[in-house]
């Protein structure tokens, strides 16, 4: 270059040339004009998000291209991917909490936060430390101070421990046996991942209805890589996860108080796979009380306002209830316990919270955990969240008469055609004998060059044949 114009200026030029978008704006004019986003909320939050922040700078030019990119342990899916999982979020608004299984380099978190505001629940899980350190580095330099991100594997998450999330979004594929992480949802929560159906992937969003039923719905064929199952070992130490945000590294846990439950609860999860950490709400404060549910906000009315008349009463200062009761209770912990389906009631817990201390507390309590995943005719778990969806959310009149059945913990997945299975149960529609080899589905751009390679000798043999006609007739001429 014998001129004094910046390199990067002929970089774009030959993007330019290329057909490439050369700037995060061009890309989302062209993720807009292809369809891939629709709605302005969306297009918003992807302009606010530079996808090149979250890219190392020495990588090429590529960070625009719809392309899935790659460099060591990081990684980037299609930006028409981002843009349809986001989509197919939607509703998101102020306040909903987000958990994104497989959040790499922090990119579709720091979108989601666009939508979700500051104040929200905003978690990420990987399994790399280098991802994780990337993403909490590319999010400080933004003041996306919020967002906490997890090293660990989702198959160690310990899901009666676990809040509940609105959304949650699968940044690699699912399979069958990974369904319990349906629990993770609240109810009217939507989930958006791939998930293997016997030698493909499909792009799903799962609706929790109820309780126990969730709505699956196919959004398009993909190609992910597959979560990363650890090795079973029943003698394997538990190692906790730890949890950085922008602000600091602490332990898992650290930033909320948790309650754990006692030797007697029931596991959820893959068979010989010990929990290691579990993830847990932001603790309460006056700037986020808005977000809590009715019942906690009177709660919080009542602790902070109602005084006894007679002054000489003793009664708890405010600053007690403000940095030591509230921020200790869950975001459920004030709702009132579900009687609409005949359950059998369970016992009481002990709690221990995080500093080791054991209180004994009600079921209202517990209602904070997950529901166990096992199939059982005994309710051993009490359930959490609201007894219907939002208002935006349908639910059929044939899905609500199963709140009226005694199914205890059996969770069901309803697919478009009707199609109804028990999670966790055997011969799962999504699997595929193994020993099917002439069943095998062939994917579908191998089908495309057979059939355009069988076009391709069709028309050579017709024009030698048509060859061969002329030359006869020019030979009886």
């Amino acid at each position: 270059m014998g001129d004094n114009t910046p390199w990067f200026l002929f970089m774009n030029q030959r993007d330019e040339a290329r057909g490439l978008p050369v700037s995060n704006a061009a890309m989302v004019e062209e993720l807009a004009h292809s369809g891939s986003l629709r709605s302005q909320e969306c297009i918003t939050a992807f302009q606010a998000v530079d996808r090149q922040h979250f890219w190392p700078a020495n990588s090429g030019e590529l960070a625009y291209a719809d392309t899935p990119l790659r460099s060591g342990r990081l990684h980037l899916s299609a930006p028409h991917i981002y843009a349809k999982a986001l989509e197919s979020l939607l509703p998101l608004r102020p306040g909903m909490s987000f958990l994104n299984v497989g959040s790499g380099t922090g990119y579709f978190n720091s979108i989601i936060s666009e939508l979700v505001g500051e104040l929200a629940t905003n978690h990420g899980i990987d399994i790399w430390p280098e991802t994780v350190e990337h993403a909490v580095q590319r999010c400080r330099l933004l003041g996306k101070t919020n967002i906490e991100y997890t090293l660990g594997n989702v198959y160690q998450l310990n899901i009666n421990q676990t809040m509940r999330y609105d959304r949650i979004y699968l940044g690699a594929c699912a399979n069958s046996r990974s369904k319990y992480l349906y629990r993770l949802l609240e109810v009217g929560g939507i989930l958006i991942g791939p998930f293997q159906v016997g030698h493909t992937q499909q792009l799903r969003r799962v609706v929790r209805q109820s309780e126990t039923l969730f709505k699956v719905e196919v959004l398009g064929s993909v190609q992910f890589a597959s979560l990363i199952e650890p090795v079973p070992s029943a003698s394997r130490p538990s190692t906790p996860a730890y949890t950085e945000t922008s602000q600091g590294t602490g332990r898992s846990g650290a930033t909320t108080p948790r309650c754990v439950l006692d030797d007697g609860a029931q596991a959820v999860g893959l068979p010989g796979i010990p929990s290691t950490f579990s993830l847990c709400e932001r603790p309460w404060t006056r700037e986020r009380c808005w977000i809590y549910p009715t019942s906690y906000r009177r709660t919080v009315a009542m602790g902070l306002l109602c005084k006894p008349r007679d002054h000489s009463l003793p009664s708890l200062p405010t600053d007690i209830w403000i940095k030591h009761i509230f921020p200790w209770c869950p975001k459920w912990w004030f709702e009132a316990p579900r009687t609409s389906t005949p359950m059998a009631t369970p016992s009481k817990k002990a709690l221990r919270r995080s500093d080791g201390e054991d209180t004994e507390q009600s079921d209202d309590a517990a209602s904070t955990r997950a529901p166990s995943s096992a199939v059982s005719s005994v309710h051993t778990t009490p359930e959490s969240g609201p007894s219907q969806p939002p208002a935006d959310i349908e639910v059929d009149d044939m899905d609500r008469s199963n709140d009226a059945l005694d199914l205890g913990d059996v969770c069901f997945e309803v697919f478009g055609n009707g199609q109804r299975h028990a999670i966790g149960a055997e011969h799962d529609p999504d699997d595929m004998e193994e020993h099917d080899e002439g069943h095998r589905l062939v994917p579908l751009r191998v089908l495309q060059l057979l059939a355009e390679d069988a076009r391709r000798r069709r028309r050579r043999r017709q024009e030698e044949r048509e060859e061969e006609q002329e030359q006869e007739q020019e030979e009886e001429q």
